[in-house]
């Protein structure tokens, strides 16, 4: 099991990983931390063919990824927050 440390120091990553593979059309901000919810927002000029769920669904597949089957990030809720701008917070399941 993580710690509440090696998991935040997880999720930074997968937000670094996540910018690097999907800049500039997307980019992931942590907004809030706690070892049982996150909330990332993401900002840019989203892809016209892109849903607001494959954004934020390819952020939770690098976060499992990159902890190796570790973390699980369910998604919870979705909020436009501005014309460029979702936050998403996730559920955290730690294996």
């Amino acid at each position: 099991m993580l710690s509440d440390t090696d998991l935040e120091t997880l999720i930074h990553k997968a937000i670094s990983l996540y910018n690097l593979t999907h800049s500039p059309n997307a980019i992931a901000k942590l907004i809030f931390f706690s070892p049982i919810l996150i909330t990332v927002q993401f900002s840019g000029v989203f892809c016209t063919g892109c849903s607001t769920m494959e954004i934020t669904e390819a952020f939770a597949y690098q976060a499992k990824t990159l902890s190796q089957g570790r973390i699980e990030l369910k998604h919870n809720k979705t909020l436009e927050t501005s014309p460029h701008a979702i936050q998403t917070s996730y559920i955290v399941k730690t294996k």
